[in-house]
């Protein structure tokens, strides 16, 4: 058997397409980047990392499930947000089903990540489910308003 005896992590500056221009607002700005993951078979996580200015730092897919259920890891979640030097972040996942509200699976994932970050010294700022006609925004339901920095998870 043959192990990966080294590995190197590069962050790169330079002219990449960015998907969200300037600061995050708020969670239908999210959504409107995004939404069509609504049209995806398997329910599917994104990760939105950003930075202190909440603009876009980068966004990756953690995990692809099944067409009810994905896994969620929190270690990969903050390893992208520390990697990336990202103090907030934003969820995004998919209902196949089309039904734009959360799951008792997902309220769990949200309380767990929510607790970690008071831990990991991170801002979760959304947890947004995107259906087939609308989204649900953990935050809208839980604050209202626009993203703001300084804003406690």
């Amino acid at each position: 058997m043959k192990y990966l005896k080294k590995l190197k992590v590069e962050l790169v500056k330079g002219d990449f397409k960015n998907p969200i221009k300037g600061q995050v607002q708020g969670p239908e700005q999210v959504f409107a980047v995004f939404k069509d993951i609504k049209d995806w078979a398997k329910e599917t996580l994104i990760g939105v990392y950003l930075n202190d200015c909440l603009e876009l730092n980068s966004y990756e897919i953690h995990s692809v499930g099944g067409e009810s259920v994905s896994l969620v890891l929190p270690d990969e979640i903050f390893q992208s947000a520390i990697l990336t030097r990202s103090r907030n972040f934003i969820l995004i996942h998919n209902h196949p089903s089309g039904k734009a509200y959360p799951s008792e699976a997902d309220k769990e994932v949200m309380q767990v990540i929510k607790d970690q970050c008071k831990v990991m010294n991170r801002t979760f700022l959304d947890f947004i489910i995107v259906g087939e006609d609308a989204y649900w925004s953990m935050f809208e339901e839980e604050s209202g308003g626009e993203y703001a920095l300084g804003v406690a998870a």
